[in-house]
């Protein structure tokens, strides 16, 4: 899918600053979903470099190099590391505990599937530990996975993955909280997950979550992001974000509450008069059920 580039923003959407360091032409553009999974969404000049770095240190970089590298290679993902060889076998182990080199043409790529419950800002439940948010899945292509076992009758039918699912909350919070500055701008909302997303907080399941049933294949498809709002109040709207990743394959739907909308504010309410006359709303506003 071709880029497609938002207007230049010419300031971080994270920290708010307008202020370029001594030496720097331009802020950095931020890809919504990020490059190394395909995204061709970008939002121009949209980052400082303090938050870049939080952003691509601390959420995409461990997620993306460590659970994804594998699947990003076999399947020709784009990279910013042009110069640095990608690998090209996998270390597994034997039945006797020995190394074993695969190449990742015939490795399986299992990645984990996180899921999550319901935010806790819709379901309204109580904080509770972080762990008992989620679950896991390991999505793996089975075909490759059969072929492995018949080709390398040696190997001990393993995989090492170690599980971050905090990291990948943060991701699909700064996916989210992305998604909704491209289609209502700075202004338009006023944010909820940025503290998750810069590491300021470790609440992360008050905004991130989901629901623990997968959703089928849908042949042909691609990442879907979409925008839903959920009115509590005539006044409150909350913003809600919807994120499937490859939804080619059977995965599950991400729900990220990003921000609040009130008709009181006037700029909110701009924004909102001004997609619902683009017919830009994808969905119907809900009114909340009563407490």
């Amino acid at each position: 899918m071709p880029n497609h580039f938002y207007p230049p923003l010419r300031r971080c959407i994270y920290c708010g600053t307008t202020t370029l360091p001594a030496g720097t032409k331009r802020f950095g553009d931020e890809h919504i979903i990020p490059l190394a999974l395909g995204g061709s969404l970008i939002l121009r000049e949209a980052t400082c470099r303090k938050c870049e770095k939080i952003v691509n240190e601390e959420i995409e970089s461990p997620v993306l190099l460590k659970e994804w590298v594998h699947l990003r290679i076999k399947r020709n993902f784009p990279t910013r590391g042009k110069s640095k060889a990608r690998p090209t076998h996998v270390t597994l182990r034997t039945r006797d505990g020995s190394p074993l080199k695969v190449p990742i043409q015939d490795y399986s790529t299992p990645v984990p599937a996180y899921k999550y419950i319901e935010p806790r800002i819709l379901s309204g439940g109580p904080r509770i530990d972080n762990n008992m948010h989620w679950t896991m899945d390991v999505f793996t292509d089975s075909e490759a996975e059969l072929s492995m076992r018949s080709r390398y009758p040696q190997w001990d039918g393993t995989h090492a993955l170690i599980p971050q699912p905090f990291r990948f909350a943060r991701l699909l919070a700064k996916i989210g909280y992305c998604r909704a500055v491209s289609e209502y701008g700075l202004g338009g909302f006023t944010p909820l997950a940025l503290d998750v997303i810069l590491g300021r907080s470790d609440d992360y399941f008050y905004t991130v979550g989901g629901s623990l049933d997968s959703q089928p294949a849908v042949p042909g498809g691609d990442h879907v992001l979409n925008l839903s709002l959920l009115f509590r109040s005539p006044q409150l709207a909350l913003l809600i974000v919807d994120v499937r990743l490859f939804s080619q394959i059977v995965s599950p739907t991400y729900r990220i509450v990003v921000g609040e909308i009130r008709l009181d504010n006037p700029a909110h309410a701009a924004v909102l008069n001004k997609h619902q006359g683009d017919g830009k709303l994808i969905a119907v506003p809900k009114m909340a059920e009563p407490a």
